[in-house]
């Protein structure tokens, strides 16, 4: 084993070892020239890599003045990358005592190329990848709706094994391994109900395709293309690699018209990580964007925040916006679902205003009702009082002397001139009073 796969056996990722090799493969091309016939290297360029590390670590080079100018050389390549290039030849020079003093970094770092990522990306919206599904097999659907829908990235999504998919629950949930993860934090997400469909579909083909991938294997190793693989089946959900995965995504891109570089950085401006941006920005229309965040697996979420839900609340919440990860469903129809949803919150908020309207109201009546017996009670008091006074004026209009009795009718008069009572049968006050001293007819 050589010192560059040494070191990476550290990395159970396999999209970091995948940016180490690169980083330091781009070092030693830089240093010795260019060591391979393509982009990729090869099976056999490999050893030659190895060679010409063994031989740096034991030349005495400038190695200061060597990543200085190695970083130079790379200022028409974007910022973001030229940075993480940089770190990772530095990490693995590190590993073996070639080490850069503070004052050797600052002074290389004010060489990198400032900013930071330059490519202008186009928009992966529901219509852009609606139209690439159109122009994608079997497995190619699925892996685009099972990224669409779960916020993986692509090297997590081809890491999952069967036993990692739960299809008979809803929605349907993906363990993803910490093994396989940037963070190195397992997690569960999810993919929606028609991911789930475009999986079910797959795995219907899944063995012929790998009968199929053994076969055309079997050409390669006969013409000298291709090295041997064992054939047998590692239970991944995805059994190809990141490199077939690419050529499926490319070919659907240039089926559909949608191919196109960078002019500045010659990146494609659609790829696979486009994925995990959609997922965040549509599923935080709904739910939290904390929860989407976690769900696509952002390491600033996976602490405090992911033992604050149990999975059934995740999975409720995931449910609640799984409809704006939905990519076949005809925009006419989302929008009258939207309007549904908008009419349905509405109609909620008025029958809540009702309710409480019809609460207030009991409470009044309840109110009313008690002021009503209070009222009925004075009269009650009123009434008893007054034939208790009745009783009194009468005993004295029959007893009183004289005075008294013209004083306690000219009080009557004015009292009966004033507040008249009247029923009926006329005038009454239910007292019975001789009749020469009814003072309901004027003295004279």
């Amino acid at each position: 084993m050589g010192k560059i796969a040494d070191y990476l056996k550290n990395y159970n990722n396999s999209g970091t070892a995948q940016g180490y090799y690169s980083a330091v493969y781009h070092f030693i091309d830089f240093i010795y020239g260019k060591q391979r016939k393509l982009y990729r290297v090869g099976d056999g360029e490999r050893e030659k890599y190895e060679k010409l590390v063994d031989k740096y670590l034991e030349s005495k080079r400038n190695y200061p003045e060597d990543m200085a100018n190695f970083v130079v050389s790379m200022h028409d390549r974007p910022p973001l990358t030229a940075r993480h290039t940089f770190i990772r030849v530095k990490e693995f020079f590190n590993y073996y005592n070639r080490e850069l003093s503070s004052k050797d970094l600052k002074f290389i770092r004010n060489k990198l190329p400032k900013g930071n990522a330059r490519t202008m990306e186009r928009d992966m919206d529901i219509e852009t990848i609606r139209t690439i599904l159109q122009h994608l097999d079997v497995k190619g659907r699925a892996l685009v709706l099972v990224l669409a829908s779960s916020g993986m990235r692509i090297n997590e999504a081809l890491s999952v094994t069967l036993d990692d998919v739960a299809l008979n629950v809803t929605p349907s949930c993906i363990s993803v391994r910490g093994e396989k993860t940037k963070t190195g934090d397992a997690r569960i997400t999810f993919i929606s109900s028609e991911a789930t469909q475009a999986v079910n579909e797959w795995l219907k083909v899944r063995g012929d395709y790998l009968r199929s991938s053994a076969k055309r294997n079997n050409g390669l190793v006969k013409s000298g293309r291709g090295g041997k693989k064992s054939g047998d089946d590692d239970g991944r959900l995805f059994p190809f690699s990141d490199q077939n995965a690419s050529a499926i995504w490319d070919t659907a891109l240039g089926n559909a018209g949608l191919l196109s570089r960078d002019k500045t950085t010659n990146r494609k401006q659609l790829h696979y990580h486009q994925f995990r941006k959609f997922f965040i920005s549509q599923l935080s229309l709904i739910v939290s964007k904390e929860i989407a965040e976690m769900l696509a697996g952002h390491s600033g979420y996976l602490t405090g925040a992911y033992r604050r839900y149990t999975k059934k609340q995740l999975a409720e919440e995931y449910l609640k916006g799984q409809h704006l990860l939905t990519i076949q469903t005809p925009k006419e129809l989302q929008e009258i679902e939207s309007e549904f949803k908008a009419k349905m919150q509405n109609h909620s908020e008025i029958i809540e205003d009702l309710v409480k309207e019809k609460i207030a109201l009991k409470q009044q009546m309840a109110a009313n009702h008690d002021e009503m017996k209070r009222e009925i009670e004075d009269m009650r008091f009123v009434f008893n009082n007054m034939y208790l006074i009745a009783d009194a004026v009468e005993g004295a209009l029959k007893t009183g002397s004289d005075e008294d009795k013209k004083k306690i009718i000219a009080a009557l008069q004015k009292v009966s001139r004033e507040h008249p009572v009247k029923d009926s049968h006329g005038p009454n006050v239910m007292i019975e009073i001789p009749k020469e001293y009814d003072w309901r007819t004027p003295a004279e």
